[in-house]
Parts: structure tokens; C-alpha cells; sequence
């Protein structure tokens, strides 16, 4: 049992954030009290009156800030141990000649390596909640690890059914694809407790057969469960889907009925008219990368129109072979300022635009809005910490939503609580990441020296 006190408090709201001196209570996992007003600090003692000992207090001095902890909505650890070995590159040849091959020869050790790692530079940059695609095996790994450490994590394996001259060791017939997906989803949904959650995740229109997807999307409605999957990234991808089908990608996946509510499109950099309205209509959802997205040479997602259409939009960092950081402050960033500059109109994406894709959104997304996402009573404790009493952030109080996106960083980031436990807090990761780290990562230390 935890009580945070004197502390600001961000939380964001649909129309407005609501931005206050004050506490939480956190007991069981839940925030069970919010403490906020000219009488807060009073309140705050007859708490402690109330559990003598059994609470133990954290002062944020007036210089801390509490916001719901980050949701990033498209990631990739697996790729993790890939960093800075994939550059230059575009959206297919960088598949096909560095990441298919990496996600190829990965085994249950190097994927524990690259999901640590990943894991450890999420948390300390404040997200508590993702939405993972894994490779086609070694999904179990994931799970297992997410399990242990009591992370919120929603994922499954890719799904390649259908890849032209396929990579060694990263090819699977339709029925094992369908087949694999179904245990993973029988064995980890709704798994500890409810944080770990099961998402269908057929890579792309280019690595997929029409069947499969449409064994998804019945899978899916049945189920009622994500599915989630990239589309319309890059004009090279999105030019050879129209050569192939004579549709665009969306409109390809509308026109062999495989879009629902719980359709998650990674991108959508090249969308026409007729699929942003497709995607509006069924009630899909996008996913924005920026910093993918430009360092591939994909293009700037028309993100604010999306907004203004209606879009459910998310914000993730997507894989550490196309981005190099896993910190979602770099993706809030780039979302505000390329759509106010590619619009030349500085009004277009406030900081809370972003701030609501990291929290409100991205609950929608991950269908747990009504557990995390905002601080509530009664809502689970996902929480980030930030210290606000930094150069980068100087007169935080004026307008906390833009300290946050435009200045802060990591280094702002001084605790990562999940389900009112705390995953990283003043530098340190707790007991169970570091014991799995030392498991996994014994043998890479040794190669490093």
C-alpha cells in the first residue's frame, strides 16, 4: 500500500485535462483514494491514522507528477537485440535482407534477451501497457516473461502464411499459423490475473493469404479480440498490394471482409479517401510510428485528419531496428510537430493530443478503458512518476501536457508502477527483471567482453 502525497496530479480527459495539487491512495493494486483540494493534506494524516504502518509514504515534494502510465499501441521487442544493424534502408528491403532473417534465427534465449531488453528501456520511459507483435515462434517466451514480471501486455505471433520466397525458419502453412495462434490465445488470455492478453497479429497483406485473414477476422468476432496488423506503410508496399489485387491495402481487406471494431492498422501512411472512410465506418483503429515511419522513408501519417474523422488513433515506437529507442517521449514529440509543420499551422495536435493516445486512446485500444488509461477511483494503478524539477521542464505548472511531450524525456521518469507494483523506481527495476535479465543475458555479457 502506497501514499503518493504531495504530488501533481495530470489526468487527461476527453475535452480537458484535469491538473491538481494532491494524493493517491494505492491498495491492491487499485487506486483506492484520490486526495485533492484545500483540505488534501489533512485528509492525508487520518489515512495514515487509519493504516498505521502498513502504509508506506512517498513525498513528491510539489516538484513530482503523476500522469497514467504510457500505452504504447504498436511495439516489436523481439527485434530488440537488432538495434543499429538495419540502416538506410526501405519498409521491404529492410523485411528482407535484415529483419526476416534476424526474427529467423532467434531462439528462446535470444528472444528472452531482446524482450529484457526491450522491457527494461520501456519502463524506464514510463509505458506500463503494450500492444507486442512477436515473431512466428518463441511467442511463449513473451508471455512467460511478461507473466513473471506483472507487466500489461497484449500480444501474439506474426502470421506468415503466405511470404514469397520465404526466409528459412520464418515460413508456416495456414492451419499451423491459425493452429499456433489458437493455443497461444487457449494457454495466455486473460492470463495472470487478468494482464496479459492475446491479439492476432497477421504481419501484412504481403505475408498473409486472403484464407487466413478471414480465419482471423471469424476468430476474432467470436472472440472478440484484437487483430492487429500493419497496413498501408509505404508507398512501395501499398503499390505492389493494387498490382497483385487491384485494390488499395484497406480497400483489400474490406473487399474479402476481414475489418471489424477490433481491427488495429499499424501506420496507414497511404490511405485514399474511399479506405479512411472504410476505416471510420467499421470503427477500426490506427496506430501512428513517426519515427518509423521517417526512418524508413514512408511518409507522415495525415494524423490530425484521422483525428478529425473520427479515427481511434494510437501512438507506438515500433521495432528498435526502425526507430533506435523504444521511448515513447520521442513519438509524442514528432506527433505534434509534424503535423503542425507539414500543415504549417501550429493550432493542429496540442500536446494532449498526444498525451490522449498514450492514455485514453490507447485503453480504447488495448479494450481496457475501463481499467487504466485515466486516474480514477477505483481504476487499476498504472502509473508513471515524473520529475518535474528539471531544466527541461521549467514552469511545468503553466501547461503540464506540453512540459511533458516537448520537454520531458526519460530522464523525467523516476518510477513505472503496474497494478500499484512498482516495475522500475529510481533507477532500479525490481527483483524479478533483474534476476530474469542475469538468466538471459549471462552469454551475450561474456561475448560483449
Amino acid at each position: 500500500m502506497y501514499l503518493l502525497k504531495n504530488f501533481y496530479i495530470l489526468n487527461p480527459g476527453e475535452q480537458e485535462f484535469d491538473f491538481y495539487p494532491g494524493s493517491l491512495l494505492v491498495k491492491d493494486g487499485k487506486i483506492a483514494k484520490i486526495l485533492k483540494g484545500e483540505n488534501h493534506r489533512e485528509h492525508q494524516e487520518k489515512l495514515l491514522a487509519e493504516f498505521p504502518g502498513a502504509i508506506e509514504v512517498i513525498d513528491g515534494q510539489a516538484r513530482r507528477l503523476i500522469f497514467p502510465g504510457f500505452i504504447q499501441t504498436h511495439i516489436h521487442l523481439c527485434q530488440t537485440l537488432h538495434r543499429n544493424l538495419a540502416e538506410d534502408m526501405p519498409l521491404l528491403q529492410w523485411l528482407r535482407e535484415e529483419v526476416w532473417p534476424y526474427e529467423a534465427a532467434l531462439d528462446r534465449q535470444t528472444m528472452g534477451q531482446a524482450v529484457i531488453m526491450g522491457l527494461k528501456e520501456i519502463l524506464s520511459s514510463g509505458t506500463t501497457a503494450v500492444l507486442d507483435m512477436g515473431s512466428i515462434h518463441q511467442q511463449e517466451v513473451i508471455f512467460d516473461i511478461m507473466s513473471k514480471v506483472g507487466f500489461r501486455y497484449t500480444g501474439g505471433k506474426a502470421m506468415m502464411d503466405n511470404v514469397i520466397d520465404p526466409i528459412p525458419g520464418l515460413s508456416e502453412t495456414l492451419a499451423e499459423s491459425i493452429d499456433k495462434s489458437i493455443r497461444l490465445y487457449e494457454k495466455f488470455h486473460r492470463g495472470n490475473e487478468g494482464l496479459l492478453h492475446y491479439a492476432l497479429a497477421p504481419r501484412f497483406l504481403l505475408s498473409c493469404s486472403a484464407e487466413l485473414l478471414r480465419q482471423v477476422k471469424i476468430f476474432s468476432d467470436e472472440n472478440d479480440i484484437i487483430i492487429h496488423t500493419h497496413g498501408a506503410e509505404h508507398r512501395a508496399e501499398v503499390d505492389l498490394i493494387k498490382r497483385e489485387t487491384g485494390f488499395g491495402n484497406i480497400a483489400y481487406l474490406d473487399e474479402i471482409n476481414v475489418l471489424n471494431s477490433n481491427t488495429v492498422i499499424i501506420h496507414a501512411v497511404h490511405l485514399d479517401d474511399e479506405e479512411k472512410s472504410l476505416l471510420v465506418e467499421c470503427s477500426a483503429s490506427v496506430v501512428h510510428c513517426p519515427s518509423a515511419n521517417l526512418k524508413l522513408g514512408s511518409g507522415i501519417a495525415p494524423i490530425d485528419e484521422y483525428l478529425q474523422d473520427g479515427m481511434t488513433v494510437g501512438l507506438g515506437c515500433d521495432g528498435a531496428p526502425c526507430n533506435n529507442t523504444l521511448s515513447i517521449f520521442s513519438e509524442m514529440k514528432l506527433a505534434c510537430l509534424l503535423q503542425k509543420g507539414v500543415n504549417n499551422d501550429p493550432m493542429l495536435m496540442p500536446a494532449e493530443e498526444a498525451l490522449r493516445m498514450v492514455s485514453l486512446r490507447g485503453a480504447e485500444i488495448l479494450k481496457l478503458g475501463s481499467m487504466i488509461g485515466t486516474i480514477e477511483a477505483g481504476k487499476e494503478a498504472d502509473l508513471v512518476i515524473l520529475d518535474m524539477d528539471t531544466p527541461q521542464t521549467f514552469n511545468f505548472r503553466r501547461n503540464p501536457a506540453a512540459a511533458i511531450v516537448f520537454g520531458a524525456d526519460a530522464r523525467n521518469v523516476e518510477a513505472t508502477m503496474v497494478r500499484g507494483k512498482f516495475l522500475y523506481r529510481e533507477g532500479r527495476f525490481s527483483e524479478t527483471i533483474e534476476a530474469l535479465d542475469r538468466c538471459f543475458n549471462t552469454s551475450l555479457r561474456l561475448l560483449e567482453r
